[in-house]
């Protein structure tokens, strides 16, 4: 019977624990909606809940990246992407005021875990963010004429181009 009572407290910890994210979630989506000015521990709570989303979108977008076109396995991913995003409903409210903010407003600490997500397809990231750019990449040759008749290179769909 010690037992029993011991994996029931064990269970109702954990359940409280795993709970507790969300609650914080809809505490600075209250305040969102009231109007109050948010904390850097509010938005630590708005971008670690985006940041999982991110995270997790992540994961089903690349198995999808990874299908050809007609694959009857994509019709899952996407449905499970839209699972994803019923499980994160508070994630565009969010993600709203994270791209509206300044760096001041979210704190230094903030900033890493922003810069952090920022390069995740999934993650809105501000303006100011650092998306882990290589500063020698100058951009992307992404689509190349079928000839060379103005003196570009023909071929190289997707190479990089270096200062």
């Amino acid at each position: 019977m010690k037992i029993f009572k011991i994996i029931a407290v064990l269970a109702v910890v954990l359940l409280a624990a795993a709970c507790g994210g969300s609650d914080d979630a809809s505490k600075v989506a209250s305040k969102i909606h009231s109007n109050e000015q948010l904390t850097e521990s509010d938005y630590k709570v708005m971008v670690d809940y985006c940041g999982k989303y991110a995270e997790s979108a992540q994961k089903i977008q690349d198995q999808i990246n990874n299908l050809p076109v007609d694959s009857e396995e994509s019709e899952k991913l996407n449905e499970d992407m839209s699972d994803l995003a019923s499980k994160y409903p508070l994630v565009s409210e969010f993600f709203g005021k994270i791209t509206t903010a300044t760096e001041e407003e979210v704190g230094p600490e903030n900033v890493k875990l922003i810069n952090k997500y920022a390069p995740l397809m999934w993650f809105s990231a501000p303006e100011w963010a650092n998306v882990g750019d290589d500063p020698s990449v100058v951009g992307f040759i992404e689509e190349m004429p079928s000839s060379d008749t103005t003196g570009v290179i023909s071929s190289g769909d997707g190479v990089e181009v270096n200062k």
